[in-house]
Order: structure tokens, then sequence, then C-alpha cells
């Protein structure tokens, strides 16, 4: 199978050739234009549903199910769109699945105006949108290597996250205050127009073609073909395994960190507020390190494990502790350290996996993250009716903690981050 996909191999039609020798073309500029303003609408959006179902309902279980709802499809969807990125125009994959996006969620924010929202609404558009980004997420993480070239790849990355961390930091702060003066509809709305908003300039961006020959290849074994690729290098097998574990007990932390602060009466909504701008302020500290600072190859892996490390020990103690200012200095920490892996994961997986098996790649971790990250989320609303949420934030990271110092003695995965 391996050698009929390589003689099958693509042709990737490069239409911008004189844009690959620099980092900020007109194409990379525009991708990031676009994300500029529906990111900025999404991280408003999930503060403001997660504050509207907590106050509708007052159950964090429910809370729960509504955040996983828009993640589940991917245990699914994900390898099917994964193969068929490859096989398509990625340029009106990102324009449909935004203009859809779009529409379902100014749906949200005028039945919430209205008066006529209900849960069951939510759920369903949280499975569209879900649907939609198994298809979106991998073909732009595919494209971004085709409009950069690859000796910049890390600090493309970089930028990009860094344009998401301006947004993320804003979005948070922006979107409490916002709800406390207006209500959450007003986000949902603005969060349905930011997405056409995307889609407009996604318009313009000329992503190269992927021209494959399928005809001795179906479907279903190109999809087929993808995972055996990934499952054949050892490495980008165990460093999926362990993005899936992260992102699982990430979640249920992430999940449980807005009503816990909404529980203790010295932190508060306004303070979540602060502290997750200043979690963006770290991780804005260390995407613009990475754009400007290069890590030695031979140093990458190093950087990788002392990041998660470090990441876990700042968690634990949050779990331990009430104090405003050791919790800023601590978020900021972890901000710091969450660029730094996010940044070595993605290049990673940019720079090991071949053009026509990038779409199947990010698809298929796509899946992996989502097929614990649900039930994670689920379990943490459960769980936090039982037991101190603080508690369960303090397992979560103590495993953590575990899952990095187990990375150290795994020769692969340095081999595949150093390379």
């Amino acid at each position: 199978m391996e050698n009929e996909f390589e003689s099958n191999s693509v042709n990737v039609t490069l239409t911008m050739e004189n844009s690959q020798v620099k980092l900020w073309n007109r194409n990379f500029i525009l991708m990031l234009q676009g994300q500029l303003v529906s990111v900025f609408g999404d991280y408003m959006y999930e503060i403001a549903l997660s504050f509207w179902v907590l106050t509708i309902t007052g159950s964090t279980a429910l809370m729960s199910i509504v955040l996983a709802a828009t993640v589940v499809p991917s245990i699914i969807v994900s390898p099917i769109a994964g193969t068929f990125i490859d096989r398509h125009d990625r340029k009106k994959i990102l324009i449909i699945t935004d203009i859809i996006r779009g529409i379902i969620i100014l749906f949200i924010g005028i039945a919430a105006v209205m008066g006529f929202l209900r849960i069951w609404m939510i759920l369903i558009v949280g499975v569209i949108t879900g649907i939609c980004g198994c298809f979106f997420s991998p073909a732009i993480n595919s494209s971004i290597p085709d409009i950069v070239p690859n000796s910049k790849l890390i600090k493309a990355d970089s930028a990009f996250s860094l344009v998401s961390t301006i947004n993320y930091m804003a979005g948070n702060v922006v979107g409490g205050t916002i709800i406390q003066i207006f209500g959450a509809p007003i986000i949902f709305i603005f969060n349905g127009i930011s997405f056409l908003v995307s889609a407009i300039a996604e318009f313009f961006v000329e992503i190269p073609q992927i021209e494959a020959s399928s005809d001795n290849v179906s479907f279903w074994e190109d999809m087929k073909g993808g995972m055996a690729y990934v499952k054949n290098s050892k490495g980008l097998k165990y460093l999926f395994i362990t993005i899936c574990f992260f992102n699982a007990f990430a979640s249920m932390s992430m999940t449980l960190t807005l009503p816990w602060f909404k529980s203790n009466s010295n932190l508060g909504l306004s303070f979540y507020g602060i502290a997750m701008a200043v979690n963006a302020l770290g991780m804005f500290i260390g995407f613009t390190t990475l754009s400007t600072l290069e890590i030695r190859q031979k140093n990458r892996f190093s950087a990788f494990v002392t990041s998660g490390i470090l990441l876990s020990i700042t968690m634990i103690i949050y779990a331990l502790t009430l104090n405003k200012y050791l919790i800023l200095a601590l978020f900021l920490i972890d901000g710091f350290c969450i660029a730094v892996l996010s940044s070595l994961i993605q290049s990673s997986i940019q720079n090991n996996v071949q053009t026509n098996m990038r779409g199947k790649a990010f698809a298929l971790k796509d899946m992996l993250v989502s097929t614990l990250a649900p039930l994670s989320i689920i379990l943490a609303g459960i769980l936090a009716e039982i037991v101190k949420m603080n508690y369960i934030i303090l397992v979560d990271y103590v495993i953590f903690l575990i899952i990095f110092f187990c990375l150290l003695f795994s020769p692969s995965v340095k081999e595949l981050i150093n390379k």
C-alpha cells in the first residue's frame, strides 16, 4: 500500500513561487486577516455560551455537554474530512465552512434576542459547527506550509498563533465586559458576522492546488493510507497519543476554570477574564519570542519537554491556592509554556508529513484529540458536582507531569521534534 501511494504522489502547483521566498506574502497576510476577526468572535462566543447555559440552567454538567457537542463530530468525521481535503480545493473548503458557521451562529444570536433560544438548538448548532471545524482546521493547517517557505515555518506558525493569542486576550476581557452590560446574545450575533468576514478574506487567498492522481486509489483506500502513514511513523504516532491525552486532561481543567472562579467570591467572573487575559499574555510573549528567536534543532525536544513539565508544576500550584497575584503569575508562565508546546507540535507535523498526507495527518490528530475530549469535558462537569473542582484540576496536572517525564525516554519523539 505504501508503495502504491508513493507511486501516486501528488504534484503541488505553486502559483506564487516568488512569494515563497518571504514570510509576509499576500496570501499569508490575507489568511491572518480573516482569522483576526473570526477567532476574536470565537473566544467571546465560548465564554458567552458557557455563561448563558450556566445562567439559564445552573448546571455545570449541562454546560459541559453543550461544550462537548462541538467536539464529538471530530471522532467520526475527521478521518473522512482529512481525505476529502487532500483531494479537493482547500480554499473552497475554508470559505464554505466559514459561511455555514456564520449563518447558523447568527441564527442562535437572533433566537436569543427574540427569546426563543433553547438548549437543543445550541446542541444542534454545536454539532454542525463541530463538523465544519473538522474540515476547516486541517485545511488551514495543511495550507500554511504551501504559502510560506519551509525555512520560516516555525515563525509562520508562531505569527499565526500570535494573532490568535491577541484575539484571545481581547476576547476574554471584552467578552466578559459585554456580557455584563449587554448580555450574551449580542456576542452570538457578533461571532456569526465574524465568520462571514473571515470567508470574504479567504476568497482572495491563493492556496496552491494539490493535484492527486486518484484513478487507482479509491477514497477509502486513500483514507486508510493516511492512517497507515501515521501508524508506521513511530515518532509521529507517539506524539499524536501524547497530544490526545494532553488535550483530554486540559479540557477537563479548562472546563472547570470558569465555574471554579465563579464559585469563589474572592475570585469571581471578572477576575476570570483578567486571569485568562494574563494567560494569553504569556502565550503572546511565547509566540513573539518564537517568531523572532530561533530554537536550535538539537534543543527543540528539550524545550518541548521542559515546557510541559513547567506547565504541569505551575498548574498544580494553581489548584492549591486562591491567591490572586500568585494565580496571575502562574497563568503567565502557563501561557508561555503553551506557546512553546503548540508551536513545536505544529511545526513538527508540518515538517515531517508529505504534502498529500498533510490533511489526513492533521485530521487524524483532531480525531484522536476529540476521542477523549468530550468524555473528559462531561466527566469534569459530573465530578464537579461531587468533588471540589480544584482537586480535579490538581489530579489532571499531576498526570500531565507524569506524561512529560515519560517523554524524556522516547528517542523517536525526540528525533521527530528535533528534525
